[in-house]
């Protein structure tokens, strides 16, 4: 293990990773950079640690969530995880179903509960008044 790996910064970004995932987000490598004081070399060293964690645990390969913005995918590394006949997006889609947080249907509504008969009051008493 090299002598800059802090396995503290490792546990977060897997952490961050799976929260992405449960949000069905990718990550630039920017966003760790600047979230975890990382060089842009040492975020793809930590993607890479990130990759062989998930390989290791048999989990889906988190590291897949983690993008450059040049062509919004991951870079060249990532190549060296894909299995033969999976593509990144399905990596891609692999995580987001694995780290998926089921909520009940009152949750998953809940920002959007009345609204419709506040909207369409609003509409009828002040948009279509003016």
């Amino acid at each position: 293990m090299p002598t800059y790996y802090n396995p503290v910064v490792f546990s977060l970004i897997v952490r961050y990773l799976i929260k992405a995932a449960q949000d069905k987000r990718a990550v630039p490598y920017f966003e760790l950079e600047n979230l975890f004081g990382l060089s842009h070399n040492m975020a793809g060293f930590y993607a890479g640690c990130v990759g062989n964690f998930c390989q290791e645990q048999g989990w889906p390969l988190l590291n897949s969530l983690v993008i450059n913005t040049k062509n919004c995918q991951p870079s060249e590394g990532f190549d060296g995880y894909l299995p033969e006949d999976k593509s990144w997006g399905n990596c891609l889609s692999e995580c987001w179903a694995y780290f998926h947080v089921t909520s009940p249907r009152e949750q998953q509504v809940r920002n959007f509960s009345g609204l419709t008969k506040l909207l369409r009051d609003w509409s009828l008493n002040t948009a279509l008044n003016n």
